[in-house]
């Protein structure tokens, strides 16, 4: 990547509180122009590296670059006003006393074009005609894309979003959701969407990164890091799995699921599978099993197996078994995961 494309730059970054690293030498770049999801279970670290990002935050260790001006390290910071980075947070934080417009050109206070740039954002955002509402008048999803136009308006070199649909249920989290990407898109933001839902993750993010413990554990294109996690903890964050024990010797791992060629010293391993990634073969061939469990979860059902101590789980559609059937059970091999311990 050459040196201009990236927006953010976050090397080997840390933050210590007491004797805990919330962030422990992080390294994270956004390009330019593209959203990048940032994905973790609570307490990994992940609202706690946007907030260093926005200047919320210092840093104890290693620095932070926004379009080619370091404005963190330990020691020092830019004031978070003066980083061209326009903030989202989890609830909006939008002024309850202030009318949508009055929100929106918060920021804009003396400049001479502050009622256009307000009028245009409102128009983009499709919410022109709640300029004069005040914020609790709104639906949570017309709150979000004032907040949006807010962060909009100084004409941010970054958008940072934290959690930006945790107060949202159901179709109007889609919605939002699909709003929210729509107007990214169309204005070419660089954004950095924090959220601690896979599919969140999957479908807003152009790249995206993965945190556990306060480190990023991968990066890479949504669908390369669900199909192909480097660890554990990284195909746990991105969906059900199924794992089993496995054994590599010569460069092919082999468990009750199979056998796949790795790069992985001999030894134990674990082998993973989705449960979108099995399917029932029937009595007699596969890997036999015995049905526990059918639950009806909406589009598919979750069958749950047993091969002697082995549970697996598997999401089918159409005809299923009922429990204390026998049935095969079957991994699609292109889709065995093998990670080391």
């Amino acid at each position: 990547m050459a040196k201009t494309d990236a927006i953010v730059s976050v090397t080997g970054v840390s933050r210590i509180f007491g004797q805990r690293a919330a962030i422990d030498r992080a390294d994270l770049t956004l390009t330019r122009g593209r959203i990048l999801g940032l994905l973790g279970a609570s307490g990994s670290g992940k609202s706690t590296l946007l907030r260093t990002i926005a200047g919320l935050e210092p840093i104890d260790a290693g620095t932070i670059s926004i379009d080619g001006q370091v404005v963190s390290a330990p020691g020092r910071a830019v004031a978070p006003e003066n980083r061209r980075v326009g903030m989202v947070f989890q609830d909006f934080a939008l002024f309850p006393h202030l009318t949508v417009a009055q929100n929106v050109g918060f920021g804009l206070r003396g400049r001479a074009d502050r009622d256009a740039v307000v009028g245009g954002l409102l128009e983009r955002l499709r919410i022109s005609d709640h300029g004069q509402a005040f914020p609790h008048t709104l639906s949570g999803g017309e709150q979000q894309r004032v907040a949006l136009a807010r962060a909009l308006a100084r004409d941010p070199a970054v958008i940072l979003l934290d959690e930006p649909f945790s107060s949202l249920d159901g179709s109007l989290r889609a919605e939002v959701r699909e709003d929210l990407m729509e107007t990214l898109r169309d204005t070419g933001a660089s954004a950095i969407v924090v959220t601690h839902d896979a599919e969140d993750a999957m479908i807003m993010a152009e790249d995206l990164a993965l945190m556990d413990a306060g480190r990023v554990i991968q990066v890479g294109r949504p669908q390369d890091l669900y199909t192909s996690p480097t660890s554990v903890a990284a195909a746990r964050l991105l969906g059900p799995l199924n794992l089993v024990e496995a054994q590599v010797d010569q460069g092919v791992a082999t468990s009750i699921l199979g056998g796949k060629s790795v790069a992985l010293p001999n030894g134990p391993a674990r082998m993973g599978i989705r449960p979108t990634d099995l399917k029932l073969t029937g009595s007699g061939s596969g890997l036999e099993a015995r049905v526990a469990s059918v639950s009806f979860a909406g589009g598919y059902r979750v069958v749950r197996v047993k091969a002697g101590p082995v549970a697996l789980s598997l999401h089918l559609s159409g005809e299923v078994p009922s429990p204390g059937d026998v049935v095969g059970v079957m991994a699609d091999p292109a889709r065995l995961m093998v990670l080391p311990l």
